[in-house]
């Protein structure tokens, strides 16, 4: 994992706002791991290391979707080195988009579609005010002007042909430098103190009462008859709100719950959100950012699983995915803001994670904010049966090894 600050003029902000990348190169565990589980040896290095697959199928792109648990918490890791718990900035990878580009670029050599593209990183803006109107244009323009493009294809746009000449060279000197870390700003211990609800008596009282809600194993017992039966309805705090647990939380782990979205802006819309009322990432421990990496993990999975499940139902049995992990093209909007300026309307930290269609309503041209205001928020009703439909995900993968750090609620 490899963080720089991105050059002027490839920078989506103007001095002295900052732009940062963080990548996931090629000498990543994960990197490695989604090599070998897609049958594919290296072919040869270059200045972006080539892999051919054993038997030819669609191109195959490493995205952060992708990483591992530890690269995940490594990720953030970085995150934090990089920034300050007083400052607002957006953590975000708006979606892969190269699906769009692909189908403009048909004549990409059958060669060249075999290779892996990495395109794993994340997008670190320092917001100030009025920099985008509305706030959420912001991952529009990191779509349009950040996009790795397919294997064979050719960038149109100069500063996209730039961006992709700069990420491969951060990529390489990671490869080279063994994953060396960007240098840390700050101390991220002082840092944990700094957080704004970590100074908030009453956000302090809601992290009580949710550590004693899940410490008592609700919001279920098992009866006699081996059926959970709901004693009362737990609440949760998500700062400063309360959301009843049976409806809204699918899944917790020792420092994390999963919760689905009362104004989801896509189907399957979910956050993952500390149980302590915390902020900003500065404010996590170094063993919350581990578990925060392997719930993303887990997460993403559980959302891969419900779109392939889907997809088999509907007969749909054509699509570029995997054999592995049922790969989805778009891959997922991963994004935190932090501080009001980057849109942050919750106080209390939280990781959005969005499946992307390249070609839905992400992708398109961002709503109003005042449009989105009047979206009603869906029933408790509906947010239960999703819960409960993704309950079942979450417990199968545990069957499968995952259950001794986590559980499902």
């Amino acid at each position: 994992m490899r963080g720089a600050q991105l050059p002027a003029h490839l920078a989506l902000c103007s001095s002295p706002c900052r732009h940062w990348i963080v990548s996931a190169g090629n000498g990543s565990d994960s990197f490695e791991f989604f090599c070998r589980s897609r049958g594919q040896m290296t072919e040869g290095h270059g200045s972006f290391p080539s892999r051919t697959p054993v038997s030819s199928h669609a191109v195959a792109r490493f995205r952060l979707d992708h990483l591992l648990p530890g690269d995940w918490s490594r990720l953030l890791q970085h995150c934090r080195r990089l920034t300050s718990p007083g400052g607002s900035y957006n953590y975000s990878s708006p979606g892969d988009m190269a699906a769009v580009m692909r189908g403009t670029n048909a004549a990409a050599s059958e060669k060249a579609s075999q290779a892996v593209v990495n395109s794993a990183f994340m997008h670190i803006v320092e917001r100030t005010v009025g920099d985008f109107f509305p706030n959420n244009m912001i991952y529009h323009e990191l779509q349009r002007r950040y996009v790795v493009p397919p294997s064979g294809a050719i960038a149109t746009n100069e500063d996209a042909v730039d961006f992709f000449s700069w990420l491969l060279h951060l990529q390489e000197e990671e490869e080279k430098e063994g994953g060396t870390t960007v240098s840390c700003i700050g101390c991220e211990a002082d840092d944990v103190g700094k957080d704004p609800l970590i100074q908030n008596a009453l956000a302090m009282e809601k992290t009580i009462q949710n550590e004693r809600v899940f410490l008592a194993g609700f919001p279920h017992i098992v009866g006699d008859d081996g059926k959970h039966e709901d004693t009362y309805e737990p609440i949760f705090n998500f700062f400063p709100h309360r959301v009843v647990i049976s409806d809204c939380i699918p899944y917790r782990s020792r420092y994390f719950v999963v919760m689905v979205n009362h104004k989801p802006i896509v189907p399957g819309h979910l956050m993952v959100v500390p149980i302590r009322c915390v902020g900003t990432i500065h404010g996590l421990t170094l063993d919350e950012v581990e578990d925060w990496g392997r719930v993303m993990h887990l997460t993403i999975r559980v959302l891969k699983q419900v779109a392939a499940a889907r997809q088999k139902n509907s007969g749909n049995t054509h699509s570029d995915s995997s054999h592995c992990n049922d790969d989805m093209e778009g891959g997922f909007s991963i994004a935190i803001q932090q501080g009001t300026l980057a849109g942050q309307t919750v106080p209390h930290l939280h990781t959005h994670v969005i499946p992307f269609d390249p070609c839905g309503k992400l992708a398109g041209e961002p709503e109003d904010e005042e449009v989105q205001q009047r979206q009603p928020c869906r029933t408790g009703k509906q947010m239960s049966e999703e819960s409960e439909m993704l309950r079942s995900h979450f417990e199968f993968l545990m069957e499968r090894g995952t259950g001794s750090v986590t559980h499902a609620v």
